[in-house]
């Protein structure tokens, strides 16, 4: 007998790149997986799940995210650096403006966050990478 389920990944991914959609409109190009564009653009990609609880009626999982912020520059001028860093700021601020989030199936991430970031995380790269490291709750039955 086949099962009946929700991807709750897709509908995470989905709901956070409409959010960076809507708020850097054609600036800011936002992408899930190892797709590429341009000199400037964020990334998302899933890392993992942790099960939070656990029983009859429903799970609870803490969803984990990395965003790149790619930057085609890799200079150290102190003007590349404050682009990024607005652009850093702007990121976690629109999370924690959106702590809550409503997905497409009407259920909801609770708890978004940005628990750490890493600047010019990548050494061996052409491009300056920024890291940042998303989590959130979400419910299902």
């Amino acid at each position: 007998m086949a099962i009946t389920f929700t991807n709750n990944w897709q509908n995470i991914l989905n709901k956070i790149q409409s959010v960076f959609r809507t708020e850097f409109k054609n600036t800011l190009p936002v992408f899930i997986g190892d797709e590429k564009a341009g000199s400037q653009y964020l990334r998302l990609e899933p890392t993992g799940t942790d099960l939070l609880e656990y029983n009859a009626q429903m799970e609870t999982r803490e969803y984990s995210l990395e965003f790149f912020l790619h930057f085609a520059d890799q200079s150290k001028t102190r003007t590349k650096l404050d682009a990024v860093l607005r652009l850093v700021s702007r990121i976690e601020y629109l999370i924690h403006d959106n702590i809550t989030m409503t997905l497409s199936d009407s259920s909801r991430i609770l708890d978004c966050r940005i628990e750490s970031t890493e600047l010019d995380a990548v050494e061996d790269s052409e491009d300056y990478i920024t890291k940042m490291e998303f989590r959130c709750v979400h419910s299902h039955l």
